[in-house]
């Protein structure tokens, strides 16, 4: 078996990888975070256009794309997937570190 293989046998049994997949199916159940995500992901998009356009209406996008990103990240659901995230890119690292 290769070490690519054995990597993701490892991560796909482990429990953390439950957590996450748990933590990432309450983020789809609750579609207002979803929704967000997406609205925040196109503005995103149009505040790049314009601003390679050089047109000043980036600036106000900006600025609500901030106010968006606030309202996610002090969503709690958010929040612990943020955190499901994170413990599972360590153990991603410390896995590949070892192999």
């Amino acid at each position: 078996m290769s070490n690519i293989n054995k990597l993701f046998n490892d991560i796909k049994s482990s429990s953390l990888y439950d957590e996450y997949n748990k933590i990432g199916d309450i983020l789809k159940k609750d579609s207002s975070i979803s929704k967000l995500m997406t609205e925040i992901n196109k503005l995103q998009s149009e505040a790049l256009c314009l601003e390679y356009d050089n047109d000043p209406k980036y600036i106000e996008i900006n600025k609500l794309i901030e106010e968006k990103v606030n309202i996610l990240n002090n969503n709690k659901v958010y929040q612990e997937y943020l955190r499901e995230i994170n413990k599972f890119n360590k153990e991603i690292n410390d896995k590949e570190n070892l192999g």
